[in-house]
Parts: C-alpha cells; sequence; structure tokens
C-alpha cells in the first residue's frame, strides 16, 4: 500500500509548486543577464567618455582633469598643477560636465555664496594658507 502511494505522486501528477519554481528559476536568469547588460553599457560609456581633458571625480572624491589614457586601462588624472595621480580607468566614478557639476542639486541665490566666486585653484591656496603661522611659514 505504502509503494503505491509513493509511485502515484512520483507520477505524472500536476504539481503547482514545480512551475512556481521554474517561473522563479526563469526570473532570476532573466535579472542575472539584465544587470550584465547594464553593467556592459556603462562600461561602454566610461571607456567612451574617459579622453583627455574630460573632468571627472573619483571614487573617493578627488577631482581632476584627464590628461592621458594608456593601453592597460591606466588613466593619468591631474588634481592640481603639476601633481598627476595614475589610476584604473574604473576608480572615475563621475564625469563632470563644462559647468564643473554632474548632479549637483542647483544652488538658490540664497544658497550662493559672495557675487565672486574663487576658482578651485584660489580655494585650495587660501585654504593652505588659513593653517599657517609664523612658525610654518
Amino acid at each position: 500500500m505504502n509503494s503505491l502511494v509513493i509511485a502515484q505522486a512520483a507520477g505524472g501528477a500536476f504539481n503547482p509548486s514545480m512551475i512556481l519554481m521554474i517561473a522563479l528559476f526563469a526570473v532570476l536568469i532573466f535579472m542575472m543577464f539584465r544587470g550584465r547588460k547594464k553593467q556592459a553599457a556603462q562600461q561602454a560609456k566610461l571607456k567612451d567618455n574617459t579622453v583627455p581633458g574630460a573632468k571627472v571625480m573619483t571614487n573617493s572624491g578627488i577631482f581632476g582633469t584627464v590628461v592621458g589614457i594608456d593601453a592597460e586601462d591606466r588613466v593619468q588624472v591631474e588634481v592640481a598643477n603639476g601633481v598627476v595621480l595614475t589610476l584604473h580607468r574604473q576608480a572615475i566614478s563621475t564625469f563632470l560636465d563644462s559647468d564643473g557639476a554632474a548632479a549637483a542639486p542647483a544652488v538658490t541665490e540664497a544658497d550662493a555664496p559672495s557675487a565672486t566666486a574663487e576658482t578651485p585653484e584660489e580655494s585650495l591656496r587660501r585654504l593652505n594658507d588659513e593653517g599657517k603661522d609664523e612658525r610654518n611659514a
């Protein structure tokens, strides 16, 4: 009697849980391919946009300008006059547009600093000089 029940259960009976498992497996495979496709498109965009002269921000928040690229995906980024960092191409997280901000929120007049905005070089010079006193001069 016991073997008869097992044989009926193992037979070709309709099993809704099996259909659910197959559907979930199909969705999982679809999502994996979709993720790879998105990642490949992002890598292609990164490769196309990495050209000398492009203003970039690295994953660590360093801003600079691309000055050179070699065949081994190394990018030379100038972060200050005469200071060049060599990074892997994937270390670049954002490409800045011509006005200097990629996804920065708009600054309203109330939030804006005084009418004369200083350049990044002037800001660095000012910040360097603020911490100096007579002993460090």
